[in-house]
């Protein structure tokens, strides 16, 4: 019986008309829209668009990080390893010579990872053009200038 029933089911086919070649149109071309942050998660750093949020300065983009993923994001398993009590002490400055992000804490003591955070964060928000180097300035000096080596800020660069 079970196997009338298999013979049966393959012979009646699936219900589904043969027909020509849909095609979706070209795929998108050009940048993503939205606010670039790079979380952590077990791959390592990733890059989280918020499409909602539009795009804005590099401080607008910082502020974003520093609040942290959002509980969706947080869901999904993406993390920060910034310390809460880091946050922006002035407006980032774009020179000739790269980009500065002043920090309210000391830098020397925060994680390579939130080093990596920051830094990809910045480069990414940058406007075109901008310099590839971030210098993280804090309460105990500086660091940098820094690159981030994270692959959609590589592919900004070139």
């Amino acid at each position: 019986m079970l196997v009338a029933l298999s013979l049966l089911a393959l012979v009646a086919g699936c219900g589904v008309r043969p027909s020509d070649v849909i095609t979706g149109g070209p795929a998108p071309m050009g940048p993503a829209r939205g606010t670039g942050l790079f979380f952590v998660t077990k791959q390592g750093l990733t890059l989280v668009l918020r499409p909602e949020t539009p795009p804005g300065s590099v401080d607008a983009a910082l502020a974003l990080l520093l609040a942290g993923p959002v509980p969706a994001e947080r869901s999904q398993g993406y993390r920060s390893e910034i310390p809460v009590e880091v946050g922006i002490r002035t407006t980032t400055t774009i020179a000739p010579s790269g980009t500065t992000v002043w920090l309210k804490s000391a830098i020397g003591a925060l994680p390579e990872t939130a080093v990596d955070q920051i830094v990809c964060t910045a480069r990414y928000a940058a406007p075109d053009g901008a310099p590839a180097t971030v210098t993280l300035a804090g309460l105990d000096g500086s660091r940098g200038p820094l690159t981030c080596a994270h692959p959609a800020v590589v592919a900004l660069d070139r």
